[in-house]
């Protein structure tokens, strides 16, 4: 497609070449941003148009790779770290979670949930830290410590309302065992042993 003086290629073309040929967690990452169904905008593309290609040239290398990749894909992961979140849970033999569960609490609060676990009922969050240290990401007038107050009351309504709850950051997510410690240590069952 044309680019000013120049040819690229489109959003589905590159997120295929990027499923052939990367290492699984970043291929994986890709496809979702470019799939991504909220993104301001809309998605680049989805994922029939990306498996269209994929049928078009079935010899071409890196095909079993790339259809691991678009079997993987979420359109409902709305940042990397999320992608993240999805390989290493898989990695370590959780349930495949349901992404942007929306719900509705008896106190009338509005949530959605990084990680839902339907089977066990257990709502999993992937906690960054922007919303603590970026005030662009806060309620206008909220300081920090208001930002910590409303994610715990948000997490105390929550938990009244599910059977299990777990919270991890970025530091749990690069430590497999650690991560694993803490769903299983929430009740969330793995098929796997622990690494």
């Amino acid at each position: 497609m044309p680019f000013g003086r120049h040819m690229i290629t489109t959003p589905a073309q590159t997120a295929l070449d990027l499923a052939r040929s990367i290492r699984f967690l970043p291929a994986v990452a890709s496809v979702d941003q470019a799939i991504w169904a909220d993104r301001p905008g809309g998605e680049l593309t989805d994922i029939d148009t990306i498996h269209e290609l994929w049928t078009r040239d079935a010899h071409h290398r890196g095909q079993v790779r790339a259809l691991r990749v678009l079997s993987f894909a979420e359109r409902g992961a709305a940042n990397v770290r999320e992608s993240h979140c999805r390989v290493e849970l898989a990695r370590l033999g959780f349930p495949r979670p349901r992404l942007q569960e929306r719900r509705m609490l008896r106190t009338g609060r509005l949530v959605f949930a990084d990680f839902y676990f339907p089977e066990a009922d257990h709502w999993g969050e992937f906690d960054g830290e922007g919303k603590y240290r970026d005030a662009a990401l806060r309620r206008p007038g909220h300081d920090a410590a208001d930002a910590v107050i409303d994610e715990k009351n948000r997490e105390n309504e929550i938990r009244r309302e599910v059977r299990g709850f777990s919270r991890w950051d970025r530091t749990d997510v690069e430590r497999p065992r650690r991560l694993y410690d803490i769903l299983t240590g929430d009740g969330l069952r793995s098929a796997l042993p622990r690494p």
